[in-house]
């Protein structure tokens, strides 16, 4: 049983991703325990889109279980192959290292593009039976279409409000 994940950047959730920052701890908790609750629903694999932020916060906590856990794994759906493109070297250095311990890798696209990024977020959400979104409320991104994706596909929902660390079932 597969479950994605999707998010937004560090910038457009107002949160330093730094394990210093209590909010950006409480945050991890409440994806931690989200993940867990999957785990015991019987997802044993998910699938990350590797972006900056959220992606790769939930890849790490996924990879964290795998250790104590085996049959857990954890699947790369990138973009395109330039998806790091201008990155820091901090999060290339944290893509990479996750990227090297998925158990699969599916490219969407030899380049970026609009499109890519929307192609990756439903193959994500067709693949798997629960979405895990962590998703600030505007209208206007990626995390939003993809949340609409998985409403419309009648996927299971985990929303995730940022602001209060609420979580809703859709």
């Amino acid at each position: 049983m597969y479950c994605c994940f999707t998010g937004h950047r560090p910038e457009s959730l107002k949160i330093a991703f730094d394990e210093k920052n209590s909010r950006f701890n409480a945050l991890k908790c409440v994806i931690s325990d989200i993940i867990d609750q999957a785990i015991s629903d019987g997802y044993t694999d998910f699938y990350c889109g590797m972006a900056r932020g959220i992606d790769l916060l939930c890849g790490t906590l996924v990879l964290d279980k795998a250790q104590d856990n085996p049959s857990l794994h954890l699947h790369a759906v990138l973009p395109c192959t330039n998806q790091c493109d201008g990155w820091n070297e901090k999060d290339i250095k944290k893509y990479e290292e996750i990227l090297s311990w998925c158990t699969t890798k599916t490219i969407m696209s030899p380049f970026y593009s609009r499109e890519c990024m929307l192609a990756r977020n439903r193959f994500m959400v067709d693949n798997s039976g629960r979405t895990i979104a962590v998703w600030n409320g505007f209208y206007r991104s990626g995390t939003a279409y993809t949340v609409r994706y998985a409403k419309k596909q009648m996927k299971e929902i985990f929303l995730i409000r940022p602001s209060d660390l609420s979580v809703t079932t859709l």
